[in-house]
């Protein structure tokens, strides 16, 4: 590395990150009380877990994850709320 070069961004970093946006996620989906605001940190903590697997270099399970929970079971989590009918008390 040269003298006054700028360091780039370590893997360790990036990871680190992505923990952290992993458990900030996971809260929000489980406290939240707005079914909508849950489903979407649902689907950023699939998005994040798939890019730490991806990182890792478990690329397939990366990918299936993107493309089975964040593109179906997600999808689906918000046609069944936006079909049902909500009471309000």
């Amino acid at each position: 590395m040269e003298i006054g070069s700028k360091p780039m961004m370590s893997i360790e970093g990036l990871e680190i990150a992505l923990l952290i946006s992993l458990i900030f996620f996971s809260i929000i989906a489980v406290e939240s009380e707005n079914l909508i605001r849950s489903v979407f940190a649902l689907l950023g903590f699939v998005i994040s877990l798939s890019i730490l697997f991806i990182l890792l270099y478990a690329l397939h399970v990366g990918l299936m994850l993107l493309l089975v929970y964040a593109g179906g079971a997600i999808a689906l989590l918000m046609v069944v709320i936006m079909m049902t009918n909500r009471r309000e008390e």
